[in-house]
């Protein structure tokens, strides 16, 4: 059980993380206009999506995405993990019980980053849109 409430907290910290560090970065300026338009101008370094130049919304989705797709493979690891301890467990109780609850806290793990990317998904879709 210890193991468990371990890695709940793990998980729960790396989302507070970055669902914080999202919220910040949203109220920061998006673009930077030059004093003179007609003046030397940089190539925009991350590129364009479908003919518009990628902001920082496009950006920190995309962050997101690759951080709860690491968390989510941790969390299909400790399902297989839990998987395999019930297979070992050769009738032991104790071992039984110890692999139920892995499996269980891993698919409760897996729930909970599917559901914040959804919200988060949603929400940053939602500025988006609100940012124009």
């Amino acid at each position: 059980m210890k193991k468990q409430a371990k890695l709940f907290r793990f998980i729960t910290l790396c989302t507070s993380v970055l669902v914080i560090s999202l919220v910040v970065v949203q109220f920061a300026p998006t673009t930077v206009q030059a004093a003179d338009p007609s003046g030397p101008s940089l190539p925009n370094p991350l590129g364009e999506k479908d003919g518009k130049a990628i902001n920082l919304l496009d950006v920190m989705l995309r962050v997101m995405q690759i951080a709860l797709a690491a968390v989510d493979i941790f969390a299909l690891f400790m399902f297989i993990l839990g998987g395999f301890e019930l297979l070992i467990s050769g009738g032991n109780p104790n071992m039984i019980k110890k692999a139920k609850d892995t499996l269980i806290w891993a698919t409760i793990g897996i729930l909970v980053i599917t559901l914040s990317y959804s919200i988060l998904k949603f929400l940053f879709e939602e500025i988006q849109k609100g940012w124009g």
